[in-house]
């Protein structure tokens, strides 16, 4: 492999398109939370709505505070039109995946290197209560 191939391969960012159906749809979700809070507007009857759970929206309200919380630096955040993932949002999608699995070791595989212990559980803990209440709605 070129290094040209490889420096391309580490500045890709991956499409929204490529991600499992669950991850794809949160964050969407956070881009769309994102754009409610720029304009003022409370985004949580829209995403019960989308979600058919109303617990869902909140505990994914809630998986926001906690990213806020613990993430060290702001979370980026690419703009709702864009087909293209920052790599926060990326590692989101994997977070997601890893905590519908209930694999904490994969998680703090994912986030040790920036996460403090307590910050891994909380977060971790945050998306496993949204992933139980989508499942009480429309999978």
């Amino acid at each position: 492999m070129t290094a040209g191939k490889i420096i391309q391969q580490l500045i890709e960012q991956p499409l929204v398109r490529d991600l499992e159906e669950r991850a794809a749809q949160a964050v969407l979700a956070l881009r769309y939370c994102i754009a409610c809070r720029r304009a003022g507007r409370d985004p949580e009857p829209e995403l019960g709505r989308r979600w058919e759970a109303e617990a869902a929206a909140r505990r994914f309200q809630l998986v926001l505070v906690a990213i806020g919380d613990v993430w060290p630096d702001p979370f980026a955040v690419a703009p709702p039109c864009c087909p293209r993932l920052t790599y926060d949002e990326a590692l989101l999608g994997a977070m997601l995946g890893a905590a519908s699995q209930a694999d904490g070791a994969q998680f703090d595989w994912l986030t040790a290197e920036m996460l403090s212990e307590d910050g891994r559980g909380f977060l971790f803990a945050a998306l496993e209560n949204f992933l139980s209440a989508r499942r009480v709605g429309r999978a």
